[in-house]
């Protein structure tokens, strides 16, 4: 539904002579929902800006996921040559090749371990970052239906207020 603060409050009704409700309450009524529908929006914004600075934080994990990806592909793609140019030494100098091929496999597989380890670090802050963006959207849900319930039982109030006037 699209309604404005502005548009409650420029809200206007008929008058009746005989047994109408009094114009002042209900001018007053209207811009208190006005206000509250004008804070209500401005909250949902300030959330709206929350959430997409949060999706800016975790495309940027994203990212780094990727580049870390693409480093372990690069690394075993180093071990693979790696290896073959070791084979082809071991041709010529078999004792030297397989010296050299065993130096170059355990920093490849060094380099592939701590990729490893910070591709698990990532992940970590990734389900971290999901877990508290969770809990901020349920809080403010949480917030949002106690400021709907009071205002719900406050207008149960008034309209039981004023079945009771004469």
């Amino acid at each position: 539904m699209d309604i404005s603060p502005e548009e409650i409050r420029s809200q206007k009704f008929k008058s009746r002579w005989v047994s109408g409700y009094d114009m002042d309450e209900v001018e007053a009524f209207l811009n208190k929902t006005a206000d509250a529908f004008e804070a209500l929006a401005g909250e949902n914004q300030s959330l709206r800006g929350k959430v997409t600075e949060m999706e800016g934080e975790f495309d940027d994990i994203g990212r780094r996921r990727k580049l870390l990806e693409d480093a372990l592909v690069s690394a075993q793609r180093v071990i693979h040559d790696m290896k073959a140019n070791a084979m082809k030494e071991a041709e010529n100098v078999l004792k030297e090749a397989e010296n050299q091929a065993d130096r170059w496999i355990a920093d490849a597989n060094s380099q592939v371990s701590e990729i490893k380890r910070e591709l698990r670090e990532l992940t970590s802050l990734r389900k971290d970052y999901e877990v508290k963006f969770r809990i901020l959207l349920e809080s403010h849900q949480e917030q949002f239906n106690s400021m709907r319930d009071r205002e719900m039982e406050s207008d149960n109030g008034e309209k039981s207020t004023l079945n009771l006037a004469p």
